[in-house]
């Protein structure tokens, strides 16, 4: 831009240089501001019919849903904060947020709705039952599973805690027979080798063995089937093992495990076994 010098006065300057200048900077501007000024109307049109004719609905959804999201929030930071339990970590593999939403009851005070009122909700549970049924495993096991959650929701939890440990063992036992991990033949659960060799002299009995076998095939589960093996019930208890409290509860050397954390342990444990065992 011209700038005034010193030997001249203003209006001279303004007349002769400034002025003939900006008359010539804006014919260059013009047509890019004819085209700006296009351009402005046409996003405001578009963005008019998007929001006006397209989307209103949505965006009144999304408003209330905001709204919403604040009576809901503290009910959901309650419930998740369960998520971050070491104790309750399994719960992570099966628990999604459809089972979340189902357990909130807002005519409770939100302290008072914690990750166990999903597991024993309905939706949660109905999940189980239904994923169970789609497998190929033994239907006749399905009924046991219901009376499991049926006692758990009794509030019976030496009942629920006792028949989750057989289905546990019992839907991994099967789920390794279909994968040609184990023979079963008279009663007899004899290992099968990768190479398909059946040891006959050896006979699978309890979890740990079968476990320990199953590691020994090397597949994408290997970790899972550790993860089985040496997690903790209650973290930093290294006896606290679905393996150990199964054998000292369903032996008779334990009588402080009729919990309802116990048996909701072992739900989630149930499914995350058939989630694993049939989806990897």
């Amino acid at each position: 831009m011209s700038k005034q010098p010193e030997n001249r006065d203003f209006f001279t300057w303004w007349k002769e240089d400034f002025a003939p200048a900006l008359i010539a900077a804006r014919k260059a501007l013009e047509p890019h501001i004819r085209q700006w000024q296009q351009y402005a109307v046409a996003m405001n049109k578009a963005l008019s019919e998007f929001i006006i004719e397209e989307h209103c609905e949505r965006l009144e959804l999304w408003a209330k849903f905001a709204e919403f999201y604040l009576q809901l929030k503290p009910y959901l930071n309650n419930i998740t904060s369960g998520l971050s339990d070491p104790d309750f970590e399994i719960a992570n593999d099966v628990v999604e947020w459809a089972h979340v939403f189902e357990a909130i009851d807002f005519q409770k005070d939100p302290n008072a709705i914690t990750l166990l009122d999903v597991i024993s909700n309905q939706a949660f549970q109905k999940s189980l039952v239904d994923f169970y049924a789609s497998l190929t495993l033994d239907q006749n096991r399905l009924p046991l599973i219901k009376e499991a959650l049926e006692l758990h929701n009794k509030e019976h939890y030496a009942g629920s805690v006792c028949l989750l440990y057989v289905l546990i063992e019992g839907v991994f036992t099967e789920s390794l027979e279909k994968a040609k991990y184990v023979s079963i033949n008279q009663r007899k659960i004899n290992p099968v080798k990768a190479d398909g060799f059946i040891n006959q002299k050896s006979n699978l009995t309890g979890l740990v063995p079968k476990l320990d076998h199953a590691i020994t095939r090397q597949d994408q589960l290997k970790l899972y089937y550790t993860k089985i093996k040496t997690y903790e019930l209650v973290a930093g208890d290294a006896e606290q093992t679905i393996p150990r409290t199964r054998n000292e509860i369903l032996h008779g050397g334990s009588v402080s495990f009729n919990t309802e954390k116990r048996s909701a342990q072992l739900i989630l444990w149930l499914y995350s076994i058939m989630l694993h065992m049939f989806e990897s």
